[in-house]
C-alpha cells in the first residue's frame, strides 16, 4: 500500500513579500534611537570640531558643510558605539585630506610645501579607505545592517542652519558656563589708527633693543641694521648680536609658516657685510 501523497506542497519561498520592515537610517540621532544618545551627541561634537570651517566663508556654507557631514555619517549605519568610532575617523580623514588637497593644489608657485600637503593629502586618503574596510569587515559579520532596500520616499528641503541650532543647543546641555556674550564692536578712526600701529611698532623697538646702549651705538643705519666692521666697539657688538638673533627668529618664523621645521643654517658674517 502507497502511504506517499499524490501531491508534494510547494515549499518555495515567496520573494515578493517583504520580509524586512524598512529602516530609518537618521534613527541614529533620534532621542530613542539604538545607540545612546548621550555617545551620539559626543560623537557629533567630536566630528564638528574635526571639519576644516573657514572662518571667512559664509555661515550658510559651514551649516551646509556640518549637515552633509551627519548626513555622511548616517550613511555608514553604525550599529553599535564601535562603529560610530570608526565612521567619525572616517570621515575625519575625509576632510583632512580634501582639506590638505586644496592647500597643495592651490598656491600660485608649485614648492616643497605644496607637494608636502599633497603628500600628507594621500596618506589621510589611505586612512579613510583603511577605515571604510574596516567598518565594511565588521558590518559583514551577523547583525549587520537590515537586508533589503528603504522604500523611496520624497525628500524635503533640508534647513542646515536650524539643524545645526538644535544640534548645538544639544551639544550644550549639561554646561554650566553661561553663554558669552559678543564683544561690542569699536569703530576706530584712520587717526586713532595710526597711533596704534605707531605705538606698537615702538614697543617692537623698544623690546629689541631692550638692554642695549643705543645712544652710544654709532653706526645704526635708518632700517635699524648696521655694516659689519673689522674692529667695533662692545655697544656695536652687541647691537649686531641681537640683530643676528632677531634675523634668524625671523628666518625661522617664516619657515614654520611654510611647513619647514628644519633650523636654518649659522652664516658666517665678514667685515662690510650688513646686518639686517
Amino acid at each position: 500500500m502507497n502511504d506517499m501523497p499524490d501531491q508534494i506542497p510547494d515549499q518555495t519561498p515567496d520573494l515578493t513579500m517583504e520580509t524586512t520592515a524598512p529602516y530609518d537610517r537618521d534613527a541614529i540621532f533620534h532621542a530613542d534611537g539604538p545607540i545612546n544618545p548621550l555617545f551620539i551627541t559626543e560623537a557629533i561634537r567630536t566630528l564638528m570640531r574635526n571639519l576644516p570651517i573657514d572662518p571667512k566663508e559664509p555661515p550658510a556654507w559651514a551649516n551646509r558643510r556640518m549637515f552633509c557631514a551627519l548626513v555622511n555619517l548616517a550613511a555608514y549605519h553604525p550599529r553599535d558605539e564601535t562603529e560610530v568610532t570608526l565612521a567619525v575617523q572616517a570621515l575625519s580623514a575625509y576632510h583632512a585630506a580634501a582639506a590638505c588637497f586644496r592647500i597643495g593644489m592651490n598656491l600660485r608657485d608649485p614648492n616643497g610645501d605644496s607637494t608636502r600637503h599633497i603628500t600628507a593629502a594621500c596618506s589621510a586618503a589611505r586612512t579613510f579607505d583603511s577605515l571604510l574596510r574596516a567598518l565594511e569587515r565588521r558590518q559583514a559579520k551577523p547583525l549587520s545592517v537590515p537586508v533589503g532596500r528603504p522604500p523611496s520616499r520624497p525628500w524635503s528641503d533640508p534647513k542646515p542652519d536650524e539643524y545645526m541650532d538644535e544640534m548645538e543647543t544639544r551639544c550644550r546641555h549639561g554646561d554650566l558656563e553661561p553663554e558669552s556674550q559678543p564683544d561690542p564692536q569699536i569703530a576706530w578712526t584712520p587717526e586713532q589708527r595710526a597711533a596704534f600701529e605707531a605705538l606698537r611698532e615702538q614697543r617692537r623697538i623698544d623690546k629689541e633693543n631692550e638692554g642695549l646702549d643705543i645712544a652710544n651705538t654709532e653706526g645704526i643705519l635708518p632700517g635699524g641694521g648696521m655694516i659689519l666692521m673689522e674692529n667695533p666697539t662692545p655697544q656695536q657688538a652687541a647691537y649686531m648680536g641681537r640683530r643676528l638673533g632677531l634675523m634668524y627668529k625671523r628666518e625661522i618664523e617664516e619657515n614654520r609658516r611654510k611647513g619647514i621645521t628644519k633650523m636654518p643654517k649659522i652664516r658666517g658674517i665678514r667685515p662690510g657685510d650688513l646686518i639686517p
